[in-house]
């Protein structure tokens, strides 16, 4: 049996045991999946279960994704360009990374029928995840993405040609009636926060939370009041997911499942 793990500070909250074990089950994958909650000095000891055979994989969430580079002897070119990583696994005698979180999000946008082109973007948040969806953006068309984060320099670092980076006293100047607002952090995970000020949420935008816990965050609370179109993390989280296990066992498990009822039983599991 293979054994994989997710892991994280906090991890409490992840439910990515439950989807794992559903599709192991589903599609009959002889393998288990647990969490565990990871200071940032064992992240080191993680590894070497990995290269000793212990672990066949993890998953990697905040606060890893980038800090997880520096143990691994190999990334995916995607990975290397997002510089970040969220799924872990032993490929030709080297410890690999990989992302899978750019491919989730650009899956969720697809499914949702949401079309980026001429549409002012905003991305809220700097950290792995948000690297990974401004590389999908990128994938998908987007033509000019405005960037906002509570440390500015961390944000500008990632301008370019599409990226311009803003402080967050900005945004009543930036953010657009028909924007779309993208929460890449963890505001609303926990406590009653919102990363914007609600006051610049309006009924022809849209609004796209990473979180899936809790399936409404204040943030989309506040979209679904104002009449905005609202889609929280759960699409992206099983989509990495599935991709995750497909890189993994090398075999394209994830047609094999039922996306649909997947879905249907996280839902059910965080009502």
């Amino acid at each position: 049996m293979k054994n994989f793990v997710v892991i994280g500070s906090p991890i409490k909250h992840s439910l990515s045991p439950y989807l794992h074990n559903y599709v192991y089950n589903s599609a009959s994958i002889n393998a288990k999946y647990a969490k565990k909650e990871v200071s940032i000095n064992e992240l080191s000891n993680v590894i070497e279960l990995i290269r000793s055979e212990n672990l066949d994989g993890i998953n990697i969430t905040i606060p890893y994704k980038e800090v997880i580079l520096k143990y691994l002897d190999e990334v995916s070119p995607q990975a290397n360009l997002i510089g970040s990583v969220n799924v872990v696994y032993m490929k030709n005698n080297l410890l690999f990374g990989n992302n899978t979180d750019w491919y989730g999000f650009k899956e969720t946008i697809i499914k949702n029928n949401i079309s980026i082109n001429d549409k002012e973007i905003i991305v809220l948040g700097a950290g792995g995840t948000s690297k990974a969806i401004l590389f999908a953006l990128k994938i998908l068309g987007a033509k000019r993405i405005n960037l906002f984060n509570r440390t500015f320099t961390k944000a500008k670092n990632m301008q370019d040609e599409i990226i311009t980076a803003y402080e967050y006293t900005d945004s009543e100047q930036i953010i657009k009636s028909n924007s779309i607002i993208i929460n890449t952090t963890s505001v609303g995970m926990l406590k009653n926060d919102i990363p914007i000020n609600s006051s610049l949420i309006s009924k022809n935008q849209i609004l796209i939370d990473v979180i899936y816990s809790p399936l409404l965050t204040p943030f989309l609370k506040a979209g679904i009041e104002k009449g905005a179109q609202i889609i929280n993390g759960l699409d992206m989280f099983i989509f990495q997911a599935l991709e995750s296990i497909d890189l993994w066992f090398g075999e394209t498990y994830s047609n094999k499942v039922n996306f649909k009822q997947i879905k249907t039983n996280l839902e059910r599991k965080l009502c």
